[in-house]
């Protein structure tokens, strides 16, 4: 059964303890110690409220994920991709660690940590409990555009949209008015081209529709969220 404290459903609470399972098979020493003692309450809350619906797959993503600093420690990244042409790190805040109750020394350690990823060529997104608790519509667009812009266009599964028409469709899908492309161009982060592509390819695959007061034979100017289409 799905811990409703981790707010994860049952299929994603099916899919996160096979993924967990296969995260610890392939882990060793101190890493393998912190996957058995199981993940942060804030990085299981983005699991299931940013990164499930955003994403739809762990594949290729590592929890707990070790790198070696410059000073040839040990760092633990909360959640990362590291494939061949890029790195992707997704850290996850709360004021504990991060934020007002950390000391001068952890406050400090914290940005070298950052920074050396930076240097080392990692592409770092770091998301606050807060904001995850608060704003999950705007953590996932985030997720989405960087995703999209990084080139992982295929990773969500259901459904098979791709990040930036997700964060498109996130952003009518529950919206009675009509958006022009340059309007959702702008909500989203992209250009209007793009804008216009990734609506050309939501039309084909049912979930928005042309606002009904384009006239027939004229370019469409306007699209709205179609009803009844889940």
């Amino acid at each position: 059964m799905a811990n409703a404290k981790d707010g994860m459903n049952p299929q994603l609470h099916a899919a996160y303890e096979r993924w967990m399972v296969s995260q610890v098979k392939a882990s060793a020493g101190e890493r393998r110690q912190r996957l058995k003692k199981g993940l942060s309450f804030s990085l299981k809350q983005f699991v299931a409220r940013i990164f499930w619906p955003a994403v739809g797959s762990f594949d290729g993503w590592h929890a707990e994920y070790e790198v070696v600093d410059f000073k040839d420690g040990y760092r633990y990244l909360d959640l990362a991709k590291p494939s061949v042409a890029i790195k992707i790190c997704i850290e996850v805040d709360d004021k504990g660690s991060h934020g007002q109750q950390a000391d001068a020394y952890k406050f400090s350690d914290d940005r070298f940590r950052q920074n050396d990823l930076v240097i080392d060529d990692w592409k770092v997104l770091r998301f606050s409990l807060q904001s995850i608790m608060d704003q999950p519509r705007r953590c996932q667009q985030q997720l989405m555009h960087a995703l999209a812009k990084w080139g992982f266009e295929s990773d969500r599964i259901v459904p098979a949209l791709l990040p930036t028409e997700m964060a498109i469709y996130s952003f009518i899908e529950n919206r009675a008015e009509s958006f022009s492309p340059a309007a959702l161009a702008k909500a989203v982060g992209i250009h209007r081209n793009t804008a216009v592509k990734h609506l050309k390819s939501l039309v084909e695959k049912g979930k928005v529709m042309p606002d009904v007061g384009t006239k027939t034979g004229s370019p469409t100017r306007r699209y709205r969220c179609k009803k009844g289409y889940l």
